[in-house]
């Protein structure tokens, strides 16, 4: 095992702030329209997760022992977000069900797009889901599909070890 269990919380605690910064940056809700809302903001964290989980899948054990930690600090951020927005306790599990349910539905689809290279059918499920209630432009989803595929292109050129110490910045640059 290349972390020990301190290490693995350490380490997704670095992903887990990267992952939210680059989530919540304002290109995502001006140039790409994506709705600046709970469920928007939540939509574009899943997506960036998924993504990491998506390169992470590829470094064996290690690799697939992170991404469960990042999975588990990510969801129980949420579950104390919950909390302190007052939520009791049966309303935070029924919560969390369908946070936990949503995220595993856009987990399958968009690692099917993902694996198939496939910017339409991206940009469908984004269509589906990230603007699910509002009639957005399709050329501004596909745009988003497109520099979605870049972000996943970049991560694949870092060295799995690099990856797995979190020495890695998201970048809009190209966004």
């Amino acid at each position: 095992m290349f972390f020990k269990k301190k290490e693995y919380e350490k380490i997704s605690d670095v992903f887990y702030q990267k992952i939210v910064s680059f989530s919540r940056n304002k290109i995502f809700y001006t140039k790409y329209d994506v709705p600046d809302t709970i469920d928007g903001r939540f939509d574009m964290l899943v997506l960036i997760t998924i993504i990491i989980v998506f390169r992470l899948s590829k470094i064996d054990k290690d690799g697939t022992e992170l991404s469960q930690k990042i999975f588990d600090t990510i969801f129980r951020d949420l579950d104390f977000s919950l909390r302190e927005l007052g939520a009791g306790d049966v309303s935070v599990a029924n919560n969390m069900k369908k946070l936990i349910s949503s995220y595993m539905g856009r987990q399958k689809i968009y690692i099917k797009a993902f694996r198939k290279r496939d910017e339409f059918f991206l940009a469908s499920a984004f269509k589906n889901n990230i603007y699910r209630n509002y009639n957005q432009n399709k050329s501004l989803i596909l745009l988003l599909s497109k520099n979605i595929f870049f972000v996943i292109r970049k991560l694949e050129l870092i060295e799995d070890q690099k990856l797995l110490r979190g020495d890695f910045d998201f970048s809009v640059d190209h966004l």
